[in-house]
């Protein structure tokens, strides 16, 4: 996986959480633990769902 890939999973797991996170892409805690260390791909269409998450985030965090 690129480390831009990890590095917008590190911070979007550092905004949100892991938990959180993973329950926002649709997957096991597991394997965005996964994903982060390096030890499985994410998908390339996980990563649109990731920017989705993170613009619904930008968009609440405007809200308040």
């Amino acid at each position: 996986m690129t480390v831009a890939k990890t590095n917008l999973l590190q911070r979007a797991s550092t905004l949100l959480g892991r938990d959180e996170l993973a329950r926002r892409l649709g997957i096991p805690p597991k394997l965005l633990e996964a994903w982060i260390a390096g030890d499985a791909t994410m998908p390339d269409g996980q990563l649109l769902n990731l920017s989705r998450v993170l613009d619904r985030v930008a968009r609440e965090d405007r809200g308040k």
